[in-house]
């Protein structure tokens, strides 16, 4: 595997926005970073945001289209967040909206006005989820008019739950793909933090791919994970080109073939993080630091491509970038 090339992005640039990083779920394999413990009084406003929208849609020519990812934490926490989505709606920015989906129905529907632009992704995280919950929100927002994803999380001793979502979903036209977890792993200590323990106050843990090697899966759960057969369905804006031959990233992932280091990696020039304190960063992985803050006089991105120093991609989009080896470089 020499090269890697997306050819059919829906948007020429992408932002992935944590407005937050508190969640009222404790996984056992997130980052702890991502789900601290909920204090009202840091939670950010949709003023706050729309300012920061602001900026964004000030420093990008008007030729340039933005797709906004919005994570977390989990973002439905933040008051009238909807406010935001109709603002980024209003600037014609796509957005893509990552919820546990635990909160009720009704903070949903307050963004059905701008569902035209707004896509609803429900992480499906079996530990803490109440299936019946997940499938009425879905249902309901395909009801409304919107379109909504399932990303189902494969977590060990828990893919009955996942086979059980899927069933009571499947007389709704409502994709669901299903992703294997990164679990937390000390390397120090050879210790994997196992399904159900906390992973809020970790720390030296960081999450690891499991070929095996980690002993978080068993054979059969790999065997299930690298079995394209049991992806009921895997998007169009998945497919990526890997040496010219098509594929899709979420083959990848499942395949442990999102090991990039030592590569170059465009993703100077596609994609932004920017963290909950407003700190903009290049895509998760942060390889080239800060860049600057949103909530100060922007540029975006850089022509410039950076050399990748992490051991494994972790996030689907990223691993779809345009990206190659010394040997698979093209003049």
């Amino acid at each position: 595997m020499h090269k890697i090339e997306k050819i059919d992005w829906t948007s020429d640039y992408i932002v992935q926005w944590r407005p937050l990083d508190m969640c009222n779920y404790d996984c056992s394999y997130c980052s702890p970073s991502n789900h601290r413990t909920i204090i009202k009084k840091d939670i950010t406003t949709a003023d706050t945001l729309i300012k920061a929208a602001t900026n964004i849609r000030d420093s990008i020519s008007n030729d340039k289209t933005v797709l906004v990812y919005v994570t977390g934490g989990e973002p439905f926490l933040v008051p009238e967040i909807y406010r935001w989505f109709n603002f980024m709606s209003d600037c014609n920015f796509k957005v893509g909206v990552f919820t546990n989906g635990s909160l009720p129905i009704s903070m949903y529907m307050k963004c059905k006005s701008s569902f035209k632009n707004i896509n609803i992704k429900i992480s499906y995280h079996p530990e803490n989820a109440d299936i019946d919950h997940i499938v009425s929100l879905a249902s309901t927002i395909v009801e409304h008019g919107g379109a909504v994803e399932i990303r189902a999380m494969l977590v060990n001793k828990l893919f009955g739950r996942v086979d059980e979502l899927e069933q009571k979903l499947s007389k709704y036209d409502i994709p669901i793909l299903k992703l294997p977890v990164f679990p937390l792993y000390d390397a120090r200590t050879k210790t994997v933090n196992p399904t159900f323990a906390s992973s809020r106050n970790l720390s030296h843990y960081t999450q690891t791919i499991d070929d095996g090697s980690l002993g978080y899966f068993t054979e059969e759960e790999l065997a299930t994970i690298k079995d394209d057969s049991n992806q009921q369905s895997i998007p169009d804006y998945l497919n990526v080109m890997v040496d010219g031959v098509g594929t899709n990233a979420s083959t990848m992932v499942r395949n442990n073939l999102n090991r990039f280091k030592g590569w170059k990696c465009s993703v100077t020039n596609k994609k932004i993080l920017i963290q909950a304190n407003g700190n903009i960063q290049y895509g998760v992985c942060a390889n080239s630091g800060t860049s600057g803050n949103v909530f100060d006089d922007i540029k975006l991105f850089t022509e410039e491509y950076t050399i990748c120093t992490q051991s494994e991609c972790h996030t689907i989009d990223e691993v779809m970038i345009t990206k190659f080896n010394e040997s698979g470089e093209t003049k």
